[in-house]
């Protein structure tokens, strides 16, 4: 029984990283923990930010209680060199941004991610 368990949680952590690493959008990953104080204030923002850009997908995961999640936190933050990986912490591509300082921390994540693309108009 062990053992199909074993299976299951590596065949689960396969999935998901096989599913991270080929992504129809641009994603930013939130990283978070629910005891984290600094997480919670980051939140609204990252709330607002997914309907600001519906362009990017944001994926929340929680690494504190979800072994998976916690997985792909790992692998990211080894991935990008990361010291320490604390939460909360955002990854877009090969940049991320460790901490959140409500007033501060929320032009630094806009400028991370760059401008929302601009629909071009269709020349008749």
């Amino acid at each position: 029984m062990k053992k199909i368990f074993v299976l299951l949680f590596l065949a689960t952590i396969s999935f998901v990283l096989y599913a991270e690493d080929a992504p129809a959008t641009e994603v930013l990953y939130f990283f978070y923990s629910d005891s984290c104080p600094h997480c919670h204030e980051a939140m609204p923002f990252v709330e607002e930010l997914e309907k600001e850009r519906p362009d990017i997908t944001v994926k929340k995961l929680e690494v504190s209680k979800d072994e998976v999640n916690r997985a792909v936190f790992i692998k990211k933050i080894e991935k990008l060199g990361i010291k320490g990986g604390g939460v909360p912490t955002f990854v877009f591509k090969d940049k991320h941004i460790v901490g959140f300082k409500k007033g501060v921390s929320e032009e630094k994540i806009r400028a991370m991610i760059g401008e929302k693309p601009v629909k071009k108009a269709v020349q008749e």
